[in-house]
């Protein structure tokens, strides 16, 4: 069974094969280099100030729902068809909307664009499908996924502070579950096959290759 991380979709996926394969099969995780402090900081002071706000006044396009669950854990069942993976991560947030059901939705500080944010479609879905497929706990139907995107738009100086201001904007994540599964499916191939050969274009495999023995040449073989 190999455990899945959401986050890994958006990043480690995309961005490298070789390293992706390493971290789930092997355990070789790469450096946490984490958010600069200043984005930490912004992301904590988020995440405070909308707990217990309605989605309908940080966005007027979502719902009514309330703000109640932040950096939750989750673990799922195996995802079919092949059910040799399961999902194991933290949500940003979940809402609980009027009819009962949750939206599952994500806030980033990012300069946003449709294909940027659709990227972020697996990672969204493997919440999803853990919340509504866990391996403990209460099922919980998830309706409404998406990605709130806060990218700042002017600065003032009122007095002796500084404001930032931006304009929250909403981008639905359409829910797909077959491409979700055949997601999977893929990421499943790559682990059940042979290792992927290092990515010329990763720092990370680069910084290996430096430090990997070089085999010895014919003419320095002394016989």
């Amino acid at each position: 069974m190999y455990k899945l991380s959401p986050s890994d979709f958006k990043y480690l996926w995309e961005d490298c094969k070789h390293c992706y394969y390493q971290k789930v099969k092997s355990g070789i995780s790469l450096p946490s280099i984490g958010m600069p402090g200043v984005f930490s900081k912004m992301n904590s002071l988020l995440q405070s100030a909308i707990m217990g706000m309605n989605l309908k006044d940080v966005n007027s396009e979502l719902p009514e729902g309330k703000i109640e669950v932040k950096e939750g854990f989750l673990r799922s069942l195996p995802i079919p068809p092949i059910k040799d993976c399961f999902i194991n991560g933290r949500f940003d947030v979940i809402s609980k909307l009027k009819n009962g059901d949750i939206a599952v939705i994500d806030f980033k500080i990012t300069d946003p664009t449709e294909e940027k944010i659709q990227k972020y479609s697996p990672q969204l879905h493997a919440y999803k499908y853990a919340l509504e497929n866990p391996s403990y706990g209460e099922a919980k139907k998830v309706s409404k996924m998406g990605i709130i995107a806060i990218n700042p738009e002017e600065i003032t100086f009122p007095g002796d502070k500084v404001t930032f201001k931006a304009m929250p904007k909403w981008f639905e994540i359409k829910e797909d579950m077959d491409s979700f599964y055949n997601f999977i499916s893929e990421v499943s191939d790559l682990l059940n096959g042979p290792k992927p050969p290092e990515n010329p274009n990763c720092q990370w495999c680069k910084y290996r290759l430096c430090f990997t023995a070089k085999k010895a040449s014919q003419d320095e073989i002394p016989f």
